[in-house]
């Protein structure tokens, strides 16, 4: 069996639909996604409809609680947006009651056992889902994250790596939506339990689509577009 972990797509369909097209060429059996499928970008409901599509099992991320945070009255769209962009506006105007609904029964973990190998999903980390969690980050910390597991599976920081553990191995798996090593690339990683193997994936697409739209939605918000072009042609 060969499952795929994504993390942090944030409203790019884009590199989404690269992912996609890996996944469906690479035989996956299962999905697991660790949160974060809106924010900063602009399709946030078609995003939530082809994980749903692809029967992917799926968790909470932060930006999902500040959409519910939103929806709830206790923080604005406007201080949002100056913060992440147009993405929970979008989600706010796409989504219907059913879907919101849907979302807001969603876990901020999942703990699962598939071939006799057992599996920990995060979003930020163990202990605190809003922690990031980098491949420079102290050993200290990183006891923290012991789970047990043979494999435990964050996303948050945007940072894809591995650190071996204790017991087993914690994979941030990265963002598919907004890379911040490199624009223009999808970071998601493939647990093959045939051999109990983590394989790193790093999916090109062409972000020009996306810069268009933050330009025509976010022209003012600059990260959005540098972010999406670091390290392209350098």
């Amino acid at each position: 069996m060969r499952i795929a972990v994504l993390s942090d797509i944030h409203g790019n369909v884009f590199a989404l639909d690269a992912v996609i097209n890996q996944i469906q060429q690479k035989q996956i059996d299962r999905i697991f996604f660790l949160g974060d499928l809106m924010g900063y970008y602009y399709h946030p409901k078609l995003i939530y409809q082809k994980l749903k599509e692809l029967n992917a099992t799926m968790i909470l991320g932060n930006h999902e609680h500040l959409f519910f945070d939103c929806l709830d009255g206790l923080i604005s769209t406007d201080s949002l947006r100056i913060r992440y962009g147009s993405g929970h506006k979008m989600a706010k105007e796409q989504f219907s009651s059913v879907e919101i609904a849907e979302l807001r029964k969603l876990p901020n973990q999942h703990l699962d056992t598939i071939e006799d190998v057992s599996i920990a999903c995060y979003h930020g980390s163990p202990f605190d889902k809003d922690f990031y969690l980098y491949p420079d980050t102290e050993q200290e910390i990183f006891k923290k994250c012991e789970t047990g597991a043979d494999f435990t599976f964050v996303g948050h920081s945007h940072y894809p790596f591995i650190a071996q553990m204790s017991k087993g191995f914690l994979v941030n798996v990265g963002s598919v939506g907004q890379s911040r090593k490199k624009g223009g690339i999808a970071n998601w990683c493939i647990l093959n339990l045939n051999n109990a193997v983590i394989e790193m994936q790093s999916t090109p697409y062409n972000v020009n689509s996306l810069l268009n739209l933050v330009n025509k939605y976010d022209p003012d918000i600059t990260y959005l577009s540098s972010i999406l072009k670091r390290g392209i042609n350098e």
